[in-house]
């Protein structure tokens, strides 16, 4: 195999984590302190064992916005917002405070990304999570959120204050959001990108592209991992199972970062890339984003399924009645597919996984969330694919909910510009009306479009790309269906 050195990788390994942020990390917005308000910046700790911070402007309204980041595998980032990630705990401001010998010297911040820019003028208080785990975070994110309730209500001096809680959240943080709205007791959701198709259906996508790529790269030398598909790679880089190791491997099966040097074999890493993308659909066009979507059905999957406070080891895979003969229209390859894939029995953490995520507003707490939900997703995400919207969606439609989707042209993972998601928070507060009601008038995604094209910076095709005719289909033209998937998943 030929060799590929750590920087090549870099960027492949990042988008497995959260980067930290470089750069002093200010209260207020520094473009926003002459609007007439300053903040107050707490923070805290939860007892399930997250970090969280809080801003409240000086023009509160009651309103607070809890933001959910996006998956994240880094447990460095489990820590107080500016403490240096080195471990010394010591408070920073920023990068170069942190400046001891050692790895990890970077300043830690709990971030906003970006979401306290628009909020906070608006007179809303924002706050966001560490989480108390890495990774795939519903299992315990509904007790993080609690733990930012709990201390604004008896800790933060400001509880009178509080009129209405909202969630919202990129990528896994819309997991997360969705995972608040059917748990918790909350006045409005604004999922972001959302991971939203629940717990089965994410994760049986993920290891269906692990077995593709086992189907295609068990023979290539140096690109093998041993574990079971729906128990996945632990992550360790003393055994080449981390974010690296998984480039390596990649690479070394598809040529992804760079095609071998011999000829021959760089066919044949052309032509298992060009099978695997006929059998995945996957639809990124980068070497690093197809690592990144290994990572997630490798070093992801291994993330929650052996630790012991979730799946303790307890696989959740189940394909064993799966057709994979008609996967992106079928043929040969489809067919030939469909006949070698390694099989799977229901695994016994399949029920906990469901139960974890399991979108379905007919019933308990999702049966009475009848506030208003304003979603923005993106047409050509490769990542989060739009497929998981439609789970989403036709959930919320079951349980006769107040629900606008809109969709975003950009290419990319979670890619919005600041016109968007302004456009996408003032529709959403016009929608959800004063603090002491009424709701107002349901906004669909042209007026969200429109609200975006009336800004003095809205530009059609350039800040402004909303795709208003754009239709994702269901998750199972996508991949096979699994017989116990949530009714939403497959209607």
């Amino acid at each position: 195999m030929q060799a590929i050195t750590r920087a090549t990788v870099l960027a492949a390994a990042t988008l497995l984590s959260v980067p930290s942020m470089a750069g002093a990390f200010a209260d207020c917005p520094a473009d926003h302190i002459t609007d007439g308000y300053t903040c107050d910046e707490q923070t805290g700790a939860g007892k399930t064992g997250g970090f969280f911070r809080i801003t409240f402007p000086s023009n509160w309204d009651g309103d607070l916005v809890i933001y959910n980041h996006g998956f994240d595998l880094n447990d460095l980032h489990i820590r107080p917002h500016e403490v240096c990630g080195n471990g010394s705990h010591i408070s920073c401001e920023q990068d170069t405070d942190c400046t001891l010998s050692g790895s990890n010297q970077w300043c830690n911040n709990i971030s906003y990304s970006g979401l306290d820019e628009i909020l906070l003028p608006m007179g809303k208080a924002i706050a966001a999570s560490t989480y108390s785990t890495s990774g795939w975070a519903p299992f315990q994110s509904a007790k993080d959120i609690k733990d930012i309730l709990q201390y604004v209500k008896k800790e933060s001096g400001r509880y009178d204050e509080l009129k209405r809680v909202i969630i919202t959240g990129f990528s896994g943080g819309g997991a997360v959001t969705l995972d608040a709205t059917l748990k918790l007791n909350i006045d409005g959701a604004v999922p972001l990108c959302g991971a939203v198709g629940g717990g089965t259906p994410t994760w049986d996508l993920a290891t269906d592209v692990r077995m593709i790529y086992d189907y295609l790269c068990d023979d290539v030398p140096g690109a093998v991992f041993t574990s079971e598909p729906d128990v996945g790679e632990k992550n360790s880089a003393n055994s080449g199972a981390d974010s690296i190791g998984v480039a390596i491997k990649v690479n070394a099966c598809f040529g992804s970062l760079s095609p071998s040097a011999n000829p021959v074999e760089a066919a044949a890493q052309a032509d298992r890339l060009a099978k695997f993308m006929e059998l995945s659909t996957f639809e990124g066009n980068t070497g690093v984003e197809l690592i990144t979507a290994i990572g997630f059905a490798t070093l992801g999957v291994g993330d929650f399924v052996r630790d012991k406070n979730r799946l303790n080891n307890k696989p959740f895979g189940l394909n064993e009645t799966a057709d994979y003969s008609t996967l992106n229209g079928g043929g040969p390859e489809a067919t030939a597919f469909n006949a070698g894939v390694q099989r799977l029995s229901a695994g016994q953490g399949r029920k906990k996984v469901a139960k974890a995520s399991w979108p379905d507003y007919t019933r308990g707490k999702g049966k009475n969330a009848d506030y208003p939900i304003l979603s923005m997703a993106g047409s050509a995400d490769w990542l989060v694919v739009p497929q998981f919207q439609s789970v989403f969606t036709t959930a919320r439609s079951d349980g006769d909910k107040p629900t606008t989707q809109t969709w975003i042209s950009s290419y990319g993972h979670c890619v919005f510009t600041p016109e968007e998601m302004t456009a996408t928070f003032n529709s959403y507060f016009d929608w959800l009306g004063p603090v002491d009601g009424p709701y107002g008038v349901q906004p669909t995604a042209q007026d969200v479009e429109d609200a975006c094209l009336a800004l003095p910076t809205g530009v059609d095709g350039d800040t402004c790309n909303f795709n208003t005719g754009y239709s994702p289909g269901l998750l199972m033209s996508r991949i096979p269906a699994r017989p116990d998937w949530p009714y939403a998943a497959t209607h």
